[in-house]
């Protein structure tokens, strides 16, 4: 039995010398989604240098996050109060961020500070991604990701399938691990679990007014609210539901009830 891990721990799931150093505890992080690391050499070098940010978004249950400008990560303007937030590791976290991608050497080898610094770069750019997300380029990219249901699709059924956009329930990061990503579909205005595995991300790398400030953005995404309700019924017949306010909605019951089909034998004419 695996031990219960961190919400800052990414784990590994590489094959070779990574995953044996994952098995004696090394905090690591998950790429088999894409094999992001196959590029790096043996001795550690890496044939075409991955950026940081390609790397991270192509890590396995990473496909929320999209990659994020590095000319924006550079602008000061837009990481205002994220160094008193994040803390002495903040310089190295964005030196990382800006560089390229660790080799499987570096994650091997449990000793190395790189692993330190590198829960604390994951953090450091979720709040700048929450950022991004929200400026007109940032939303460009969600919605090329959103139209192509990386973000999942809504498991309610009468939503048949409509694809579901990142959200949180709170904006401020919880190190606690107690403000999980939620999905939120536009379509019957719920939010539902996001599937990250045993991969901890903050609902504060998105924020709680993406999803609302993407469908104001792109109103052709916006759908046609249908009036489809399950309505619970006994042998054919709804439940009487004692004091409840009736709906301003005019919904649609599922399952239908036969034309001139009386609710009940007491609602029959005469």
């Amino acid at each position: 039995v695996g031990r219960p891990r961190s919400p800052n721990t990414l784990v590994d799931r590489t094959r070779g010398p990574a995953s044996a150093a994952a098995r004696r505890g090394a905090p690591a992080m998950e790429v088999d989604r894409y094999d992001a690391l196959d590029s790096s050499s043996e001795d550690g070098s890496s044939l075409d240098e991955p950026s940081w940010i390609s790397w991270f978004c192509l890590l396995r249950h990473h496909e929320l996050f999209c990659e994020v400008d590095p000319a924006y990560v550079q602008d000061r303007f837009n990481l205002y109060g994220l160094k008193e937030e994040i803390g002495p590791l903040y310089g190295e976290a964005m030196g990382m961020i800006l560089g390229s991608a660790p080799t499987e050497r570096q994650l091997a080898d449990p000793s190395q500070r790189i692993h330190k610094v590198l829960n604390t770069a994951r953090v450091l750019y979720g709040l700048i991604h929450a950022r991004y997300v929200l400026t007109a380029q940032g939303l460009q990219d969600m919605k090329t990701k959103y139209h192509a249901r990386e973000f999942g699709q809504c498991p309610r059924t009468f939503c048949h399938k409509h694809p579901l956009l990142p959200v949180g329930l709170g904006d401020q990061y919880s190190a606690s691990g107690d403000n999980p990503v939620q999905r939120y579909c536009q379509l019957c205005e719920d939010v539902y679990e996001a599937d990250t595995g045993n991969t901890y991300i903050d609902g504060a790398f998105f924020g709680t007014t993406f999803p609302h400030l993407f469908t104001q953005t792109f109103p052709d995404t916006k759908p046609v609210k249908n009036k489809f309700k399950y309505v619970p019924r006994v042998f054919g017949f709804k439940l009487h539901q004692p004091g409840q306010a009736s709906d301003e909605k005019e919904w649609i019951e599922w399952p239908k009830r036969q034309k001139n089909d009386p609710d009940s034998e007491f609602d029959s004419p005469g």
